[in-house]
């Protein structure tokens, strides 16, 4: 967001960009204080029915047999193992289902659900439109959520992975308790037509707490620095998932998914690359993406995802690196330079996330 005064335009530049400093302003309010950003966008798509669950079970990676209120992470695969879609589910009730997808990807991901729902008594319904979504997020985002509903927001009722309807200003939410910028937080559901409303309450609300109007570059700094992965970029449908490092999200215990073979077959056979966040100890270049990797002066890959952490200090990456027979400690045992603009740059690499490797800030 632009400061009173200052010229609400991109002006575009391979060095630092008129936006540079706005972004650095709001990712410390994220991460130190309180930041909201509208995620309107996401695309919304209910799964109802009989077999909502059990279609579910079928194109999702993960175990889709959970209690209504949990909300699940989790992937739509291929027969190779690739992802055709990165989403959240939420368990709505014993029938119904809310898959968020990106924005860029609603039509393709609702294509993959009707591609495959075949016979089974299940509906699927764009429901898009309907709803407004605005993310609260930072270490005083429960002090926000207290403040405008009487609803209880507490790591008992409302732990992280779950979501709740709620009372808001004069209307109805739900708040779903994720974070794509790995803070404690919430998005918040609310209709179309009180969307403004809901805005306006929080807002207000906010004032007293230092509340800080964040956008996506914010976002994006914040979900690199946290390692987590961007579909399109990161993660395509051919980029196997263990190697995109989603195992985790993987339940192979349950029978009959698309893509299961694929990755039982890759866990017996191990991995041919893996997904490494990289940060430049140099502070002052810039990454973007596509930046040629090199490992003990070799290139072996390029960057997928690139910004600059104004909270590691540097600018910080992720991409594949070949690994074909080697541990994950032989890979991280490597000396890694990317190349910025013909210049190598030396980069510490990592596994894990760089931030709160634990994840214990969004757990708050």
């Amino acid at each position: 967001f632009a400061r009173p005064g200052q010229e609400r335009a991109y002006r575009y530049s391979w060095k630092r960009q008129n936006f540079f400093d706005n972004v650095a302003e709001e990712l410390a309010a994220v991460r130190g204080n309180l930041g909201m950003y509208d995620m309107s966008s996401f695309g919304k798509l209910r799964v109802e029915g009989p077999d909502a669950e059990a279609f579910l079970n079928h194109v999702c990676g993960a175990e889709m047999a959970v209690p209504a209120g949990r909300i699940v992470y989790t992937q739509f695969l291929n027969p190779r193992g690739g992802i055709e879609a990165d989403v959240t589910v939420t368990r709505l009730s014993e029938t119904a289902f809310l898959v968020v997808t990106p924005a860029a990807t609603r039509l393709a991901d609702e294509t993959w659900l009707r591609r495959h729902l075949g016979e089974r008594r299940a509906v699927i319904t764009d429901v898009t439109a309907g709803e407004g979504v605005l993310a609260v997020m930072g270490p005083k985002a429960r002090t926000l959520m207290q403040a405008v509903s009487p609803n209880d927001f507490s790591n008992d009722v409302n732990p992280f992975g779950t979501a709740q309807e709620i009372e808001l200003g004069l209307g109805l939410a739900r708040v779903h308790r994720v974070s794509y910028v790995g803070e404690l937080g919430w998005e918040i559901y609310v209709s179309a037509d009180m969307a403004a409303h809901a805005f306006e309450t929080l807002r207000e609300a906010g004032q007293g707490l230092g509340l800080k109007l964040c956008g996506m570059h914010m976002m994006d700094c914040a979900r690199i620095e946290k390692g987590f992965r961007h579909f399109g970029h990161d993660i395509t449908s051919e980029d196997h998932v263990l190697e995109a490092g989603l195992g985790f999200a993987v339940k192979t215990a349950k029978p009959d998914f698309i893509g299961r073979d694929a990755v039982l077959a890759k866990r017996e056979a191990g991995l041919e690359r893996r997904l490494v966040q990289f940060r430049l100890t140099d502070p002052e270049p810039l990454l973007y993406h596509n930046e040629p990797v090199l490992r003990d002066g070799q290139i072996v890959g390029h960057l997928s995802s690139g910004a600059y952490g104004h909270h590691l200090g540097g600018a910080i990456g992720l991409g594949y690196v070949p690994c074909k027979g080697e541990s994950a400690e032989a890979v991280l045992a490597s000396s890694y330079e990317i190349d910025v603009a013909g210049v190598r740059v030396a980069a510490e690499a990592s596994l894990t996330p760089l931030y709160d490797p634990k994840a214990e800030r969004v757990r708050q």
